[in-house]
């Protein structure tokens, strides 16, 4: 026997397993209910609670199996007195970098720093307000653009993981008619670490696992936001190698020091068109966002007499100075890169026991083309 009421219109109270009001007759609309998902439905009482499906994006992610980014199961509870405390930012973003760096250590990994750039930050905010998980800003920035716009000097390489209702349940949730159990964000905060990190290799073979254990990952950048009934996480990796990218107009300079167990291998150059709320609207449900497309490769000077070959799909540039022993000093001209308006993304590489990784992923913003 159920405990639940109903609240007729006629002003009439009746238990929850009547199929009709014993006063007006009036059929009890609210009666539980299973859904084509398998999904249990209550109706007007009650407190639901989420059995969270966790949903994750990092580079070169293959799609998740799942048939929606968001599909939960709603269970009925009886109603809790006291949800999660409210947790205060810093410690959250503390008790992430603590869950990183635990996972790092146990795979003889060094420690990241925590990087004070926004980027994740934003990023968070982003989908939060959306409520759809995606590395595209709804400004239509892919995130090494955000990352380079808010003065990031590495290279960044993004997780995005969520928790929390669908918009529907969640909008129910916010509404008086259905009580929901509360997110516990340090939980929640775990439980994604965990998913990334142990559960991953099925849905997105390891992509994310191989994000957080990356070795050239110097630091982290951690956006988090969340309400009672939904929480986001965007992890940004860095590999900040202490390089400085600068361009005055298409004059570009690479400068800083270079890691004793690294070599500057080259630099490259990719395309894309201008960010625009469109593109987000195209790419927002996207599972993974590349580079773009290759423009340009940078190169050392070659000895007087001799040229690069120019290649069949993007431009050799040939760069004036190249200085790669105890510190990096390169300059170049990016003029035969451009071609159109567009995001000019150079990116710096470096070569460590036989395997490339950029230092840098610096965002060029052209407006137009004279």
């Amino acid at each position: 026997m159920t405990d639940e009421q109903i609240f007729c219109a006629c002003g009439e109270t009746y238990a929850a397993d009547l199929a009709a009001c014993p006063k007006c007759g009036a059929q009890n609309s609210h009666t539980t209910h299973s859904s084509g998902r398998g999904v249990k439905v209550a109706a007007f009482v009650g407190i639901a609670t989420a059995i969270i499906a966790i949903v994750f994006l990092v580079p070169e992610i293959i799609p998740l199996k799942q048939p929606s980014p968001l599909q939960m199961a709603i269970t009925i509870l009886q109603p809790q007195e006291v949800g999660p405390a409210t947790v205060p930012q810093e410690e959250l973003v503390q008790h992430a970098l603590a869950a990183i760096n635990g996972d790092r250590a146990a795979f003889g990994l060094r420690s990241v720093q925590l990087s004070d750039n926004q980027a994740a930050q934003v990023a968070a905010e982003d989908v939060f307000a959306n409520k759809q998980i995606s590395h595209w800003l709804s400004n239509g920035e892919k995130p090494y653009m955000t990352y380079s716009r808010l003065d990031g000097p590495g290279s960044v390489h993004q997780n995005v993981a969520i928790s929390g209702f669908s918009q529907e349940e969640y909008d129910r949730c916010q509404s008086s008619f259905l009580r929901c159990e509360k997110i516990d964000p340090l939980a929640a905060i775990e439980e994604l670490e965990y998913e990334m990190m142990y559960n991953d290799l099925e849905c997105c073979n390891d992509g994310h696992r191989e994000n957080i254990l990356d070795p050239n990952h110097t630091h982290v950048s951690i956006g988090i936001m969340y309400d009672d009934y939904y929480l986001v996480i965007v992890q940004n990796f860095e590999n900040d190698y202490g390089l400085t990218v600068e361009a005055d107009n298409t004059d570009v300079s690479i400068s800083g020091p270079m890691p004793r167990d690294a070599q500057l291998e080259n630099v490259v150059i990719y395309y894309d068109p201008l960010p625009t709320p469109e593109a987000y609207e195209e790419n927002k449900k996207m599972l993974a966002y590349g580079a773009g497309e290759l423009a340009a490769s940078v190169f050392e000077p070659l000895p007087p007499g001799f040229h690069y070959q120019q290649a069949g799909d993007h431009v050799v540039i040939e760069a004036s100075s190249w200085e790669s022993g105890g510190d990096v000093d390169v300059k170049f001209d990016m003029s035969p890169a451009i071609k159109e308006p567009g995001v000019y993304t150079l990116y710096a590489m470096f070569e460590r026991d036989g395997e490339q990784f950029p230092a840098t992923s610096h965002s060029i913003f052209v407006g137009s083309v004279s």
